[in-house]
């Protein structure tokens, strides 16, 4: 069969459309419909689970942040203290070996970047509905809307 239209991202998933059916390669695995058995098709923004994530990442910064000054603020305590009392050096050294092992070992937990917004390519079939995961952030997801209006077409319920 001639393909009508193909999509892919470069994270994994590719659609192949025919004129009789839809041929879906992803990490899931891999899936074919028949055309006259898919009602809908349509992206899929998951919004609700990149709210959570944001929201935990931006309090998992505050959180680092108050703890981090907390343990700057002991050690320069200490520091006060050592001046006041030399022997009681071994404290500050104590106290500065914390606060920089901690530092180094759990840095800044937001480091690794916001979270990202999952999309999906929604396929409505017989009442249920199938999500496949792409790349929204990709260069090639914005060729998305041009492959669903070519499904749509070839859809027959679209058809006159």
């Amino acid at each position: 069969m001639e393909s009508i239209a193909e999509f892919n991202d470069n994270d994994g998933l590719n659609v192949k459309l025919t004129s009789e059916k839809v041929y879906i390669s992803a990490a899931s695995g891999d899936e074919t419909f028949a055309l006259r058995s898919v009602n809908g098709v349509g992206t899929y923004d998951d919004i609700k689970k990149f709210a959570e994530e944001s929201e935990e990442y931006a309090n998992k910064g505050k959180k680092w942040k108050i703890a981090f000054f907390v343990m700057i603020f002991v050690s320069f305590a200490s520091l006060m203290g050592v001046i006041e009392d030399p022997e009681a050096a071994m404290g500050l050294i104590i106290c500065l070996a914390l606060t920089f092992g901690f530092y180094y070992k759990w840095k800044n937990p937001t480091k690794g970047g916001p979270p990202v917004l999952d999309s999906y390519l929604k396929f409505m079939i017989s009442g249920n509905e199938r999500l496949f995961k792409f790349n929204k952030s990709d260069e090639s997801s914005a060729l998305i809307a041009d492959f669903i209006n070519k499904i749509e077409d070839t859809l027959t319920a679209y058809n006159k």
